[in-house]
């Protein structure tokens, strides 16, 4: 497991902003992160891979 930082969870998810990371933690069941200390906020890499992974897929006929 790695920590990530709001950088790279926005790489992986594929958001272009901040907020949108912090606006699906409010609403939805995005993964919240962990508070290290002295400003520091990091997301776990598991908890981020299983909501990706969770996410449904989309089906075209």
């Amino acid at each position: 497991m790695f920590l990530l930082t709001i950088d790279d969870v926005l790489r992986l998810t594929g958001y272009k902003s901040r907020s949108s990371i912090y606006r699906r933690m409010r609403h939805q069941d995005f993964p919240r992160p962990v508070v290290l200390g002295g400003g520091r906020i990091r997301w776990r890499s598991g908890e981020i891979d299983q909501w990706l992974q969770s996410l449904p897929t989309q089906t075209y006929p």
